[in-house]
């Protein structure tokens, strides 16, 4: 979720370009002043589509065009975040440090959040009728490992707590 709605964010870009100090609103709404100039400019160049999500700057080929045009007209970071119409400088920032570390792969589209979680692989039970003898030899020599381990555990307690009513 965005830190600023986008009709808060035209509302106080058009009070800067109406002519108040990007100082007085940025004590005002508590936004760095840099910001307020950021939105004014984006304001001033989109109109009423400014902040409007691009759906098409998610492929790696857009973006890596976004860092293209940069570079070829001279552009600063905020002016081409400005004319791309991306919701902050930052973002064209982010892609520009990935793709110096990582290549044309690191502007790939990466979703955001938690992924979903995988469902649970249950094998079907089958009855020991249907296994085959080396299946069953599989399941024991694994019942008799999970057995000594269990023994152990509780042993290593016993031995613990014999200690433990030794030092008292």
């Amino acid at each position: 979720m965005a830190k600023y709605s986008r009709q808060l964010k035209i509302f106080i870009a058009n009070r800067y370009l109406s002519g108040e100090s990007s100082c007085l609103l940025s004590k005002e709404y508590s936004i760095p002043p840099r910001q307020i100039r950021y939105w004014a400019q984006v304001v001033t160049l989109h109109g009423d589509n400014a902040f409007v999500p691009l759906p098409h700057l998610r492929s790696a080929t857009a973006r890596f065009e976004a860092l293209k045009l940069m570079s070829t007209n001279g552009w600063s970071l905020g002016q081409t975040s400005a004319v791309l119409n991306l919701i902050s400088s930052g973002i064209l920032s982010l892609w520009r440090e990935r793709y110096n570390k990582l290549g044309f792969s690191g502007l790939e589209y990466r979703q955001r959040g938690k992924p979903a979680m995988k469902p649970s692989r249950t094998t079907p039970v089958r009855s020991d009728d249907e296994k085959s003898l080396e299946e069953l030899k599989e399941e024991v020599a694994y019942l008799r490992a999970e057995n000594a381990v269990l023994k152990k555990l509780e042993e290593l307690k016993q031995l613990k707590r014999q200690q433990t009513k030794k030092k008292r």
